[in-house]
């Protein structure tokens, strides 16, 4: 019976770190491939009792939680690799000072000694799974911070455009229709990329933005367009004029790094103010995916 619940118990502890680790580096995992990788490391833990000789103990510490998320996230590169087992152990230090504190309050100590032990254990891995949930955006939020500034190169229909782009951390509007995400660009910004048509009518403030679509003479340009309502800071709805260019990437060091998501571009009348040295609001999850 000690046996059954020492497997059940390491069962859902590493089940937690599998799934901790899957989520801080946003990588999808089947249910079926973490219980396999948790058995493994349950199985391991196992051996303990063995009395076995202290280098190998150490071995299996090490190779275990190599193997067991080789089972449940390959294919994986090698810094990738490296990347995962630091977060796993991280994860397990994490857990194990959790534990250690409650442990020395005199009621969970009591209770840890029956079989709601096991309930005790799975409510602290829950608890510290939903805890990261809930301060992991605030966290990533504060890490792409520090890059701030970022020049976009944008393509279309033969053209290119760079544009220089600041992180707006506020910036979380998507297209209605496909649910991508949107950068707010200043018209001006693009001048040159855009119809003439199209530029004419956002620099007249009296005609609405999309009006100059009908002017368009090819179908297929004007499919390219689209309105996507937004909501700023003076909670005051407005339709943004958007279009979907061929491509969109990162400029660093003269090299350009394409997004590997579909954006739009929400083009805004508004602009920045004369200080601002940007002409583009960046959502951050775009940095994650680029």
């Amino acid at each position: 019976m000690y046996l059954d619940l020492l497997f059940l118990l390491n069962l859902v502890v590493h089940y937690f770190l599998l799934l901790f680790t899957a989520r801080l580096f946003h990588r999808q995992a089947a249910c079926g491939r973490l219980l396999g990788g948790a058995a493994l490391g349950a199985m391991a833990v196992l051996m303990v009792p063995l009395q076995l000789p202290p280098w190998f103990n150490a071995a299996v510490i090490l190779a275990a939680p190599l193997l067991m998320i080789f089972i449940a996230f390959w294919p994986l590169r090698p810094l990738e690799t490296l990347s995962f087992w630091g977060a796993f152990f991280l994860a397990s230090f994490t857990l194990a000072g959790a534990l250690t504190a409650l442990l020395s309050l005199d009621l969970p100590r009591r209770l840890f000694r029956f079989t709601g032990g096991l309930l005790l254990v799975a409510g602290v891995c829950l608890a510290l799974y939903l805890l990261f949930g809930l301060l992991r955006p605030i966290l990533e939020d504060k890490k792409w911070q520090k890059l701030w500034q970022a020049e976009l190169l944008v393509a279309w229909r033969g053209k290119e455009k760079a544009v220089p782009a600041f992180l707006d951390t506020g910036n979380r509007l998507r297209d209605p229709f496909t649910g991508s995400p949107v950068i707010i660009v200043d018209y001006r910004s693009l001048e040159g990329l855009l119809p003439p048509q199209v530029y004419r009518c956002l620099a007249d403030e009296a005609a609405e933005p999309w009006s100059a679509l009908e002017q368009l003479p090819d179908p297929a340009l004007v499919r390219s367009f689209t309105l996507i309502p937004c909501r700023g800071l003076s909670r005051r709805g407005e339709l943004l004029l958007g279009f979907r260019p061929d491509a969109v990437a990162f400029l660093e060091d003269g090299r350009s790094r394409p997004l590997g998501v579909q954006v739009y571009l929400g083009l805004t009348r508004q602009g920045f103010g004369p200080a601002a040295e940007y002409r583009a609001l960046l959502p951050p999850e775009l940095l994650r995916t680029g």
